[in-house]
C-alpha cells in the first residue's frame, strides 16, 4: 500500500482528521460512508471494499485505473487512503456529489430543455472518452455510477466506481462479468469479451432515459428472458417527439454489430455540435460553415421537442439483484455474473 501511494502521488489520511462519519448505503462490493474531512471541512465519501482483506491487489487495482484519468474533470476525485481504527481495513477518500447518482435524478432531469440535457450527455461521454483514451474500458456504465453534483442551480456530472475497469488487453483472458443487465451490449450477454463499443452501447441506454425520465426496462424483470429479448434485438421504445438526430445517433450507439456503433470521440463530436452556445462562446467561429448549416438544422428538431412519454413507471418487483450461472455466457447460463439495481444515494464528486 505504501508504493502504491507514493508512486501514485496519493494522500494517506489518518482516520482522525474525518469527523461525523456516518453510514450510507452498500452494494454488492463495497460500504459506502460521508464524512467530514478535517481539512477545508470538506464532504467527502469513504469508501470500503466488503472483502478487502482477502483481495488487496483487487481493491488497488481500481485505484490503479482511476487515477490513471484522475486529470479529468468528469471522473470523480479521489484523494488517497485511510485505515478504519476498527476494523484495520483500508478505505479510499472521495470526493461528495450532493444529487447522488443520475438514476436518483432522472424525473428531474428530464424536464430540463434539451440544451441542458445535451451538457450534461456532454460531460458524461467525455468522461468515458478519458476512459477510452488511455485504453481502459469502464465495463459498468450505468446510471448509479454516473453522479450529478448541483451548484448554484448548475449540474456538473462525473463518472465514477471503476471497480470494474479493465485494460482492452485484458480481455483476451478469462472474466467475470457483472452489471445492470438492461445497459449491458447483447455480445456482452452472449460472453463475449468487453470492449469500448460495449461502454457506447451503455451510453445509448443513458440518452434514451434522458428522454423517458425513467431506466431502460423498468416494467421488466432483469433476469435470462430480457437477456434473451436485449440479444434479439429489443431495445426501449423510442419516446414520442424525441429529435430525429437524437434519436439517429441513440440507434446508431445500441447497434447489434459492435463494429457499427460510433467511437466515443465520434459520439462527442456530434453532441459538442449540438449544443446551443450563448454568442459569448462562439462556439462556431472555427467551424466549417457545411457542418454549422447542418447543425443548425438539427437545433431546430431540438427546440421544436416537445416531451411526451407515456410509458409505464412502476419498477418491476425483480427488478433487482440476480445471480445467472456458470460459464460463458449468460443467455445460455454459462458463467457466474451478479447484476444490481443501482442505488439512489448520496455519493462522491470533485469540486
Amino acid at each position: 500500500m505504501d508504493d502504491f501511494i507514493f508512486k501514485k502521488k496519493l494522500n494517506w489520511i489518518p482516520y482522525d482528521k474525518f469527523k461525523n462519519v456516518e453510514y450510507l448505503n452498500e452494494g454488492g462490493f463495497s460500504i459506502i460512508y460521508k464524512a467530514i474531512w478535517l481539512k477545508n471541512y470538506k464532504e467527502v465519501i469513504v469508501k470500503c471494499h466488503k472483502d478487502l482483506n482477502e483481495n488487496l491487489n483487487e481493491f488497488l487495482k481500481e485505484w490503479e485505473c482511476h487515477t490513471s484519468v484522475l486529470n479529468s474533470t468528469n471522473i470523480i476525485y479521489f484523494y488517497g487512503f485511510t485505515e478504519d481504527p476498527n476494523t484495520s481495513k483500508y478505505m479510499a477518500v472521495m470526493d461528495y456529489a450532493n444529487e447522488g447518482n443520475l438514476r436518483g435524478n432522472l424525473t428531474r432531469i428530464v424536464k430540463n430543455d434539451w440544451n441542458q440535457k445535451l451538457y450534461m450527455l456532454y460531460e458524461i461521454i467525455s468522461g468515458l472518452s478519458r476512459i477510452h483514451g488511455e485504453k481502459l474500458i469502464h465495463c459498468d456504465f450505468h446510471d448509479g455510477n454516473i453522479l450529478n453534483h448541483n451548484d448554484k442551480n448548475k449540474d456538473k456530472i462525473y463518472i465514477s466506481d471503476l471497480g470494474l475497469c479493465q485494460p482492452v488487453k485484458s480481455f483476451l483472458k478469462e472474466y467475470d462479468i457483472h452489471g445492470v443487465i438492461p445497459f449491458m451490449a447483447p455480445e456482452v450477454l452472449r460472453g463475449k469479451p468487453y470492449t469500448p463499443a460495449s461502454d457506447i452501447y451503455s451510453f445509448s441506454m443513458i440518452m434514451w432515459e434522458f428522454t423517458s425520465g425513467i431506466p431502460p426496462f423498468i416494467n421488466r424483470a432483469h433476469d435470462l428472458q430480457l437477456s434473451l429479448s436485449i440479444c434479439k434485438g429489443e431495445r426501449p421504445e423510442i419516446i414520442e417527439n424525441t429529435p430525429q438526430c437524437y434519436v439517429n445517433l441513440m440507434k446508431k450507439c445500441w447497434n447489434e454489430d459492435p463494429l457499427k456503433r460510433p467511437s466515443t470521440s465520434e459520439v462527442k463530436g456530434v453532441i459538442y455540435n449540438w449544443i446551443i452556445l450563448s454568442d459569448d462562446y462562439k462556439i462556431y467561429k472555427n467551424v466549417d460553415y457545411k457542418i454549422y448549416k447542418k447543425s443548425k438544422s438539427n437545433f431546430m428538431e431540438f427546440i421544436n421537442a416537445i416531451g411526451c412519454n407515456n410509458l409505464a413507471t412502476k419498477s418491476h418487483p425483480k427488478v433487482g439483484m440476480a445471480t445467472v450461472g456458470h460459464g460463458r455466457s449468460l443467455v445460455g447460463h454459462n458463467r457466474s455474473r451478479t447484476f444490481d439495481r443501482p442505488t439512489d444515494r448520496p455519493f462522491d464528486r470533485p469540486v
